[in-house]
C-alpha cells in the first residue's frame, strides 16, 4: 500500500494522517478499542498501525474512521476545502468562453482548463472579478487560448 502513496505524492496534501487521527480519536475521549469498534475494524491494532502511519487504511476504512471521528478526508490529508459554487462558475464561464470563440477541445484538457482557473480564482479571488463581481476570463484568454 506504500507505494499507492508515493504514486499520489504530486497531489496537494500530506499522506501521514496518523498523527490526526490520534488526535482526533485523543479529542473525542476515546480509547483504541473503542474507536476501532466503532469503525468497524478489525481491532485496536489495526487503528494504531494507521496511527504510526505503517499502514494505510483502505477506502471503506478510511469513510468509516471520519464518520467515526467526526472528520473529513480533506481535513485528515489536509486537502485545502473545494468550493463547488466556485467550480460551477468556472465551469459556466470556460463553457461561455469555448461557445463564444467556436472552439471545441478535449474533455481533458476541458477540465485541466477548469482546475487551472478555479486555482487562479483561488490564489486571487478579486483579480478575476469586474466590478460587478462577475467573473471575468479576458485576463487569461491568453493562457487558454495556448491550451487550445
Amino acid at each position: 500500500m506504500r507505494k499507492k502513496t508515493e504514486e499520489f505524492s504530486d497531489l496537494q496534501g500530506d499522506p501521514k494522517i496518523g498523527r490526526k487521527l490520534r488526535n482526533a480519536r485523543e479529542r473525542l475521549g476515546m480509547s483504541g478499542d473503542s474507536t476501532a469498534s466503532a469503525a468497524g475494524l478489525s481491532s485496536a491494532q489495526t487503528l494504531y498501525g494507521y496511527e504510526k502511519d505503517r499502514r494505510e487504511p483502505d477506502f471503506s476504512a478510511l469513510i468509516r474512521l471520519c464518520n467515526t471521528l467526526g472528520e473529513t478526508p480533506n481535513s485528515l490529508f489536509s486537502f485545502p476545502d473545494f468550493n463547488r459554487d466556485l467550480m460551477t462558475e468556472v465551469m459556466v464561464a470556460v463553457e461561455e468562453f469555448m461557445l463564444v470563440n467556436s472552439r471545441k477541445i478535449d474533455p481533458k484538457i476541458k477540465a485541466q482548463l477548469c482546475f487551472a482557473v478555479y486555482d487562479a480564482l483561488a490564489a486571487e479571488p478579486d483579480k478575476l472579478r469586474d466590478d460587478k463581481g462577475r467573473l471575468d476570463l479576458s485576463e487569461l484568454m491568453g493562457l487558454m487560448r495556448l491550451a487550445l
